[in-house]
């Protein structure tokens, strides 16, 4: 008999029985997990070599500024509270370019003199479904003068953006600059809540002249890109 047909004999007589049936089984299912360990531990083993090795550098990143500003001027009556928004889908962003921050400047049309007593202002950034870093501690959401100065109002929009360079360290460019590249920030209206509380010369307005103020809002959205160079 040949060595082929001892074989199949060897298979039948293991399959005939149900002794044989589950030591067949058992044998599998054993080569089974035998395998897929030895490929595990393999995978383990040669990712731990390759990071091992990997040497991270040092790369300089830098930024590209582009402005866009947006105006707006509105008249409020004594004591109006007056939300005004600003559809930052106006803007449009150049390809490789990303939202910032955000800055505004709240100015009223009013000048201190010696016969003129400054109205009050404030300015509130309303939080809303705008995609930014709400949170963060650099904000400056809400602002009051009532000194005739420039109300200054800033929202961070891209994570840890401030404009200035920065040095990381990773193993190639694409790691370097993977912080820098999200999409999805910026997305939505800004929204600003501007009040006027009138003050009259001397406290009071005989003749009812003093009763609005012309405010004017300046929005500058701060656009970047960015540079990489290793060191």
């Amino acid at each position: 008999m040949s060595s082929s047909g001892d074989f199949r004999d060897i298979l039948s007589n293991m399959t005939s029985s149900k002794e044989g049936n589950r030591f067949t089984l058992i044998s599998f299912v054993a080569v089974i997990i035998m395998l897929s360990y030895t490929g595990y531990d393999t995978v383990v083993y040669r990712a731990e070599v390759i990071s091992s090795f990997a040497e991270e550098n040092e790369y300089v990143i830098s930024f590209s500024i582009q402005n866009e500003t947006m105006q707006l001027v509105e008249t409020l009556q004594d004591d109006e509270t007056r939300n005004v928004i600003f559809e930052l889908s106006d803007i449009a962003v150049p390809e490789g370019f990303s939202i910032g921050l955000i800055e505004v400047t709240i100015t009223s049309e009013e000048e201190e003199g010696v016969s003129v007593q400054c109205d009050s202002v404030a300015g509130d950034i309303i939080e809303n479904d705008l995609t930014a870093q709400w949170n963060d501690t650099t904000n400056d959401l809400s602002g009051q003068d009532s000194s005739c100065a420039p109300i200054e109002l800033n929202l961070r929009v891209y994570p840890d953006f401030t404009g200035e360079t920065v040095t990381v360290s990773a193993i190639n460019e694409f790691q370097a600059v993977q912080k820098w590249t999200e999409t999805g920030w910026g997305v939505g209206d800004l929204s600003i809540d501007l009040d006027l509380d009138v003050n009259s010369p001397l406290g009071f307005d005989p003749v009812g002249q003093d009763t609005d103020e012309e405010i004017t809002v300046d929005v500058t959205v701060v656009l970047f890109s960015l540079s990489i160079q290793q060191v």
